[in-house]
């Protein structure tokens, strides 16, 4: 009975997240059109960078990223997409999808791609400040997870919402949002929550977020970052960006929803604050033609007029 308990709570908190998202119009996805000039390419990337994921920058020079795979090393950037510094880790690249910082300049690399859903060996590693690193390999502190909801691997097609391109850190937790695969696609990325220090949890599902129907390549999540100068969070997609703003505490759902369009379609697949209305943004390279670039995305005319 008491197995049976949790399972039906469970189900319940699911059916209430993803019910309050649905409440959420479609049409209070407020739209916002890009001014001219505002997404521009600065850079391309080396060319041993060709699935770059992950995007964090950690001062006013460096720019960290990596690839979706292989070799398990940070490449620091500077803005015009040199290299600058190199930095690997004990540790095997299965799935390396983001990056993220915390307040005290820790580096926290999110080794949870899931693509079929089937994973069992969740990861978050994390790192002192990279730029603070002298040795040329590093092993790293370890967050071991798994998902509170998940009992199979995979799930069913329906159920598929285990994939996780993008993280974030905030007031000293972690906030996991999910790369939506079920079919039919439902357009709800997932909040999962975990701590901060090393050990092995349980994720937590706090809430969800509805981004749209359609393509589901349109509505993927592959990156993050949040701004705490503007108390602003970023999602990024393939040819969009979602602004979230005045929300409630760490219910993400309350808050107002803003979705622009890029007019670019690539991998997208990384994103980060350079300052209060500066946005850098790296894709992926793919058939060797399209993407493997450092672009920047200039939010200050929009976040004024959203004050």
């Amino acid at each position: 009975m008491k197995y049976i308990g949790i399972i039906i709570l469970t189900l319940a908190t699911l059916h209430s997240f993803n019910g309050y998202c649905q409440s959420r119009k479609e049409n209070e996805i407020k739209t916002i059109t890009l001014p001219e000039n505002s997404f521009t390419k600065i850079a391309s990337l080396p060319s041993h960078i060709n699935e770059a994921s992950g995007l964090a920058i950690t001062s006013e020079k460096n720019i960290w990223t990596h690839n979706d795979g292989g070799v398990p090393v940070l490449f620091c950037l500077d803005s015009t997409g040199q290299l600058i510094k190199t930095l690997h880790l004990n540790h095997r690249n299965n799935g390396w999808e983001d990056l993220a910082t915390d307040e005290n300049g820790n580096l926290y690399i999110g080794s949870f791609g899931n693509n079929k859903n089937d994973r069992r060996d969740l990861k978050i590693f994390r790192i002192p400040n990279p730029d603070s690193i002298t040795t040329p390999v590093f092993t790293a502190e370890i967050i071991s997870f798994s998902y509170e909801d998940q009992f199979e691997f995979p799930p069913r097609p329906n159920k598929r919402n285990f994939d996780c391109d993008a993280f974030i850190i905030l007031n000293g937790s972690i906030y996991l949002f999910t790369k939506n695969r079920t079919l039919p696609f439902t357009g709800f990325t997932r909040i999962y929550k975990l701590p901060t220090t090393p050990g092995v949890y349980k994720a937590a599902l706090i809430d969800s977020l509805y981004l749209g129907q359609g393509a589901m390549m349109d509505y993927w999540v592959t990156g993050a970052d949040y701004s705490s100068d503007n108390k602003t969070l970023v999602l990024l997609g393939h040819s969009s960006v979602w602004l979230i703003k005045d929300m409630d505490g760490e219910r993400f759902s309350t808050g107002d929803i803003f979705h622009m369009s890029l007019n670019h379609y690539s991998h997208k697949a990384g994103i980060a604050f350079k300052s209060k209305n500066l946005l850098y943004i790296v894709d992926e390279k793919e058939f060797g033609l399209i993407g493997g670039d450092l672009y920047q995305l200039n939010l200050e005319k929009i976040l004024n007029n959203l004050k």
